[in-house]
């Protein structure tokens, strides 16, 4: 059989759309909530101080990653990796408004769980028009009265705050 090259072409396409599958996650382990999600590596940036990386994740969504430049890791553009996010960076911030630093990971949500523990409260949140939710362990910053599911809030993240591993074949797990 013989291929053309416009098959190849179709086939590249359909592997990554097959990696764009987007997952995410929480572990839980003695009181500590991490959020994580797999995205590709976007752009590199290297300053003076810092240095850091933009991942993709979803169709519209970027995670920044920053860390000083003191630590040297070194990643490669549309590299596979996971970004691990705690629960208490992920701070919720009633409305839409905008009130912290621009250069912040800042997505629109919403409430989708809230969970009463000992420790906290828990609020699950979807980012809009993607597949992927964070927790974040706190209060809802500027709300007027307690925070119910289906509310629409300001999901704010310091790069600095996020860790990144490579993504493992062994973790990257499809469901079909």
């Amino acid at each position: 059989m013989t291929t053309r090259r416009t098959d190849l072409v179709r086939f590249a396409d359909l592997s990554a759309m097959g990696a764009r599958v987007i997952e995410s996650g929480t572990l839980r382990a003695e009181g500590t909530i991490l959020n994580w999600v797999r995205g590709v590596i976007h752009s590199q940036y290297v300053g003076l101080v810092r240095s850091g990386v933009r991942i993709k994740v979803g169709l519209r969504s970027d995670v920044r990653i920053r860390w000083a430049k003191r630590e040297e890791r070194s990643f490669v553009v549309s590299q596979p990796v996971v970004a691990m996010i705690p629960a208490e960076a992920v701070r919720v911030e009633s409305g839409m408004f905008r009130r912290s630093r621009q250069r912040w990971n800042r997505w629109i949500g919403r409430i989708v769980l809230i969970e009463h523990l000992e420790a906290g409260t828990i609020y699950t949140v979807k980012v809009h028009g993607e597949e992927w939710t964070l927790k974040s362990l706190g209060p809802v910053l500027g709300a007027q009265q307690a925070p119910r599911a289906w509310d629409v809030v300001n999901v704010v993240v310091d790069p600095q705050a996020v860790e990144l591993s490579i993504a493992a074949p062994c973790f990257i797990v499809r469901n079909t």
